[in-house]
């Protein structure tokens, strides 16, 4: 099990979620984010992220064996995403209008 990180990409590093996994996202993979109440129901509707880098943090050959005596380990997957507008047609719509007017 790794903590996977994700954090928005163009918002300096604004956190959305931290978790433990056992898989790694892949770059241009699309997550979805849920909001959860105590019981495990949905609360607010799901949102889309694209997925633009993946941070594995590597323990080198340097760093010292855990005082558990476990293997080294990645325990740790910073990922870093953006809104995917490419799956909601209508922020891809309001972005196409966007860059149309900037060619005037």
């Amino acid at each position: 099990m790794v903590v996977l990180h994700i954090v928005r990409h163009d918002r300096h590093e604004h956190l959305l979620a931290e978790c433990q996994s056992e898989v790694v996202p892949a770059r241009g993979e699309v997550i979805q984010l849920d909001t959860l109440d105590e019981a495990g129901e949905q609360t607010r509707p799901s949102t889309l992220w694209r997925v633009v880098s993946v941070t594995l943090h590597v323990p080198s050959k340097a760093s010292a064996a855990p005082s558990d005596g476990s293997p080294l380990t990645v325990r740790r997957v910073d990922v870093s995403v953006l809104p995917d507008i490419a799956l909601m047609p209508e922020f891809a719509a309001a972005a196409a209008q966007i860059l149309s007017e900037s060619k005037l």
